[in-house]
């Protein structure tokens, strides 16, 4: 057994938990030029590291085999380690005294096999592309441990890789379908999204303790989905905002409300997950959140201003405009007190005044009809009295109309008689000179 800086090395392998093999200060060297911790990425750990100092590397493919041998005073080195094994060849003299190098990750290793004889040793590995390497060691150690190591190493590597692959396709649906502008499907992707990196997190978590590859490969697509979520939320804001202003342009403020509501919530859950990641369009986000709050702001206010505008624009009007103007006061009077009713933390207006206020527009409603109806009658009067039986009923049928719709609007509120216009149909001429005028009552 020798000492290479801080490894034990064999000809065998050991398991070690330091990254620094250093050329020993006889020239008994392992690479040309650089160091085998070199040659290890980030938190890469070596579980084993097998030289030997003359065979060298065996690589058979379909156009034969050749054997790479280390150059003078190197050797070939394979270090398992726990993202991939790595074979090199330390100033290989066939190619002008450069390393060579071959990276198999776990994932690409269809498998391994080890032989022990009675003066040699071997490792072989075979890649995915039916490639074959076999690594020759010394003396007549026993390498089942390493390739048991490798083994178990791929099958944790393939359980991750088939995990993330999986996400990945859910997430390139959840992409598409946020592209098609259907959030809702891609809620569904996401889910499962989540679920797996969840399964492919705990292979990790197995495998090794500590941060390593497993975990960055998750992480990389946990940042993936991150965004996913963000722009799910953020479309399902927008769509919600949609539907809030088709709702609110309908008139229904009450289902406005709800849909900027959720949609407001959409937005701040899309605010909340943009703090924890790079994403440049979360730029925006404030301006569109800040545009359903006012909309919120503005539905909470419109049933009162409308109400209140349709009394202003009812106040005053002329006898042939006025039944029109005072019916839709009275119903957006009567939408407004409904709405307060229901939300009264939500919309403007004290229920009390409100109440007044439906009771006097139905009061001025039926004052409308009852102008227009007095007209008429007396204007049937006229024409009756002039022998114009045609002129009398036309005018008798529109005073009988309006009567009875003041009388249908009075014996809806307790501040109306209806009882008053129940008399005046009544008194309204059924036959005028033998021509039957309607006899609506």
């Amino acid at each position: 057994m020798r000492t290479l800086g801080n490894y034990e090395v064999t000809m065998g392998g050991s398991r070690n938990v330091e990254h620094t093999v250093l050329r020993d200060g006889s020239g008994n060297g392992y690479l040309k030029g650089v160091r085998l911790d070199d040659v290890f990425e980030g938190t890469e750990e070596p579980a084993y590291v097998l030289t030997n100092e003359k065979r060298g590397i065996k690589h058979e493919d379909s156009n034969g085999e050749q054997v790479v041998r280390p150059g003078s005073a190197y050797n070939a080195v394979l270090a398992v380690t726990d993202e991939r094994v790595l074979l090199l060849v330390g100033g290989n003299e066939e190619k002008s005294g450069q390393n060579r190098r071959v990276s198999l990750p776990y994932t690409e290793i269809r498998s391994v096999e080890s032989k022990s004889g009675m003066l040699k040793s071997r490792l072989t590995l075979t890649a995915r592309t039916s490639d074959r390497y076999t690594f020759w060691l010394g003396g007549r150690e026993d390498y089942g441990h390493v390739e048991e190591h490798i083994e178990t190493a791929i099958s944790y590597w393939v359980a991750l890789d088939r995990r993330l692959e999986k996400a990945r396709e859910h997430l390139t649906e959840v992409e598409d379908t946020l592209d098609d502008g259907d959030p809702m499907m891609a809620r569904t992707a996401i889910d499962r999204t989540e679920e797996l990196l969840g399964e492919a997190e705990q292979v990790a978590t197995n495998f090794r303790d500590g941060d390593h590859a497993m975990h960055r490969r998750v992480a990389q697509l946990e940042s993936r989905l991150s965004l996913a979520r963000i722009r799910t939320h953020w479309t399902q804001a927008r769509h919600l905002a949609g539907a809030a202003e088709s709702a609110r342009t309908d008139g229904d403020y009450l289902e406005a409300y709800e849909a900027y509501s959720r949609s407001l919530s959409e937005y701040e859950r899309a605010t909340d997950l943009s703090d924890d990641v790079e994403y440049q369009a979360a730029d925006d986000l404030p301006n569109e959140m800040a545009g359903v709050e006012k909309a919120v702001t503005e539905v909470g206010a419109a049933p009162l201003r409308e109400a209140t505008e349709a009394c202003e624009a009812a106040t005053g009007a002329e006898a042939r405009t006025a039944v029109d103007r005072w019916t839709t006061a009275l119903d957006t009077c009567h939408e407004a007190l409904t709405l307060v009713l229901r939300r009264e933390d939500v919309f403007d207006g004290d229920p009390d005044s409100l109440r007044f206020q439906v009771e006097w527009a139905a009061q001025k409603l039926v004052e409308a009809h009852r102008t227009v109806a007095d007209e008429a009658r007396d204007r049937g009067q006229a024409a009756r009295e002039a022998g114009d039986a045609a002129t009398a009923v036309e005018a008798y049928d529109r005073a009988r109309d309006h009567y009875e719709s003041a009388r249908q609007v009075a014996a809806e509120f307790r501040s109306c008689d209806p009882g008053r216009f129940e008399r005046a149909l009544d008194s309204l001429p059924e036959n005028v000179d033998g021509k039957t005028a309607d006899p609506r009552t």
